[in-house]
């Protein structure tokens, strides 16, 4: 009788890649419309977003220090892994033209960014769309820890499709 088990190839517990956080950004020039950000971050992710503030001033982006510059928020177990779940099989189908996120989006500790453009397409915004119109969006950054050569093994176990070839826009 043979049994299978998961710790033929793994040397410890701790070198399986797993999701360990999500990190939501959305910056806006204007800081009229940050209300609306943080209002859309808090409505899809049910938690309360961190302001975000120039830490230097920048005369070639016009910053001045501690200007408001846009809202965070990092999502962990249960709240991450929901919001994963509703990217991936309730968002990411909606857009007409996605392809999947291409590989060079990968940084080089297996990290993967990309950004998205639409608020209004998340379940949770739909009902309030005259709030959520205007196309602005937020980037997200899916933090794993692991060994760097299987990070993009829990990508594609999630169901994220990364695709080899760059993708056009």
């Amino acid at each position: 009788m043979y049994h299978l088990s998961l710790k033929q190839n793994i040397s410890s517990v701790n070198s399986i890649p797993n999701l360990e956080k999500v990190i939501l950004r959305a910056n806006t020039s204007k800081p009229e419309t940050l209300s609306n950000l943080s209002l859309a971050l808090q409505v899809i992710t049910g938690q309360f977003p961190k302001k975000n503030y120039a830490k230097r001033p920048l005369a070639g982006f016009k910053l001045k220090k501690d200007q408001l510059l846009g809202a965070q928020i990092t999502l962990r177990k249960g709240k991450m892994h929901s919001f994963i779940k509703n990217l991936i099989f309730i968002i990411l189908p909606k857009f007409v033209d996605f392809k999947g996120v291409p590989k060079k989006n990968l940084d080089t500790q297996g990290n993967i960014h990309f950004g998205l453009t639409q608020f209004f397409l998340w379940p949770q915004c739909e009902v309030s769309y005259e709030v959520f119109r205007r196309p602005s969006g937020f980037h997200l950054s899916l933090i794993s820890k692991g060994d760097l050569k299987k990070k993009v093994m829990i990508y594609s176990y999630l169901g994220l499709p990364i695709t080899e070839e760059e993708i056009e826009g």
